[in-house]
Parts: C-alpha cells; structure tokens; sequence
C-alpha cells in the first residue's frame, strides 16, 4: 500500500496566528517543528498500519518548511515550489490514499484557524459547480488518478468540510478555531499520538471514501478580492470575465482546470498590491 501525505501548516495544532505561519515569523521556527512532528505521527501511522511506501509533500508556501533531517527516513519528500500540481506534485495511479495533515478550511470560513484558499487574494472557488477550497481541490487532484483522501488531520471546521464533501472520510480534530486567529489547542504530544492512531486506523482500515472525480471539461470559476486581481486571473488565454471580481476557465480535464488556477494565484500574487 502507498500513502500520499500532503503536509501544510495552518491546520497544525498550537498554529493560531500568522506569527506561526508566515516565514518571517517569530514563532514560525517552532510551528515548523511542530508540523514536522505531526506529519511524522502520520508517516509512522501509515507504516503502522500497512503501508508499504510513503511520498509526503511539503505544500505549504514555498515547500520549505518540514525539516528533513527530523523527517523520518522512511518517507520521500516533495519540496520547493513551483510545482505543477502544488500541494500533491508527485501524487500518481500507483498511490492508494492520500492523507492531508495540517490542514484549514476554506476562504471565508468562521470559526477556522488562518483561513484562505491558496492565497488571501482568492475569495471563492468552485471547481465543476461545487464551492470547495484546498481540501476539495487537493482532493479532486487525487481523483483524477483514481486516489481517494480518506485520512485528514487539521482544525475543526477543516475536518467538517472534508467530512461533508467527502463522506465517510476519517478526520482528526486537534483544535477548534476561536475565530480566525486563535484556537483552543490540544498538546502538541497529544495530538501527534492521536495522528498516529488515525493514521493507522485509516492505512489498515480504509474508509469507504470513493476518489473525487470530476469527469470531462471542468469549469472553474474563481473569485478574487480585488478587480486589479481580477485582471491579472483574466490574463490567462481563455479565461472569461463574469463580472468586477469573478473569471472562469473551462479546462478539458480537472488536471488542466488547476493548473490554470495555480497561475493564477501566482499572477495575483505578482506585486505587494493590487
């Protein structure tokens, strides 16, 4: 069995505030090692359970936040970015599962810990009529490939969105957001222990969550926060301009339609401030 570990930061547990998660940071050097931990609660879980080989992603930011001399050996690392397919770059037919840990909710979401999709500049997404953020993007990646998301560990309102899209997936709440920038948190041992016993569990048991596929051209409509960003999305070849803040594209597959999406976020991202 080969598990696919997607790895970000925000959804990690005692991570509250931009402080944490931000590079320049004063407590991002700490929220790192504790990341670090927790994605290998989820690395020893999947081996605990079954697994055969595990791929992990560093998909938050740049990639360069899992410190790989404390990761454990055992597992192949995704780091640095650009990446074609971004926080699942590497995810192919030959994995079994994907597992997200660290993981948020979506833009625009009360009650969930530093929450955005991709960017602060994107408002909204849907991605073939159904609004979702990165659980359900990453999620859609996998399912191109036939790879079902069946274990996620991050905050409470992370662990009901995946739980509504993806019915029957195993979650694992290690905190609950005090609206955006706090959180009642468990231990940070605590929660890497409960990581690994779901983890486990999810390797030796799958759930029976069925892969996220969106079959045929895919429309993605994408709403930023500003009409400048707008602008910079609608550069694309093909994008459609739906009103001041809102472009589409129509991809001939989900694979093709992110793609598009990630060069957005990257375009509207360009300048300090659009």
């Amino acid at each position: 069995m080969k598990v696919f570990i997607s790895a970000d930061i925000e959804g990690v547990g005692a991570v509250a505030r931009h402080e944490h998660s931000r590079v320049d940071g004063r407590e991002y050097a700490v929220a790192r090692s504790r990341m670090t931990g927790e994605v290998n609660a989820a690395i020893a879980g999947a081996f605990d359970g079954g697994a055969t080989a595990v791929t992990v992603a560093d998909a938050h930011n740049v990639g360069l936040n899992l410190i790989p001399e404390e990761l454990d050996e055992r597992a192949l690392l995704v780091m640095g970015s650009p990446r074609p397919l971004s926080m699942v770059h590497g995810i192919d037919a030959t994995f079994d599962a994907l597992f997200c840990v660290g993981y948020h909710a979506m833009a625009a979401t009360r009650d969930a810990s530093i929450v955005h999709t991709f960017t602060g500049r994107i408002q909204e997404v849907h991605l073939g009529g159904v609004r979702i953020g990165e659980i359900g993007l990453n999620a859609a990646l996998a399912g191109a490939f036939g790879v079902p998301l069946t274990f996620l560990a991050g905050d409470g309102a992370a662990c009901r969105e995946a739980e509504a899209l993806l019915p029957g997936v195993r979650t694992l709440s290690v905190k609950e957001g005090i609206g955006s920038y706090a959180a009642v948190c468990q231990h940070p041992t605590r929660a890497r222990a409960a990581i690994r016993a779901a983890a486990k569990e999810a390797a030796a048991n799958p759930p029976a969550v069925k892969p996220l596929v969106l079959s045929g051209e895919v429309e993605l409509v994408v709403r930023c926060t500003t009409a400048s960003g707008a602008d910079r999305a609608g550069m694309i070849p093909r994008t459609r301009r739906l009103d001041d803040l809102t472009v589409s594209y129509r991809g001939a597959d989900v694979i093709e339609a992110f793609m598009a999406f990630n060069a957005m976020t990257c375009l509207v991202e360009l300048v300090p401030f659009i």
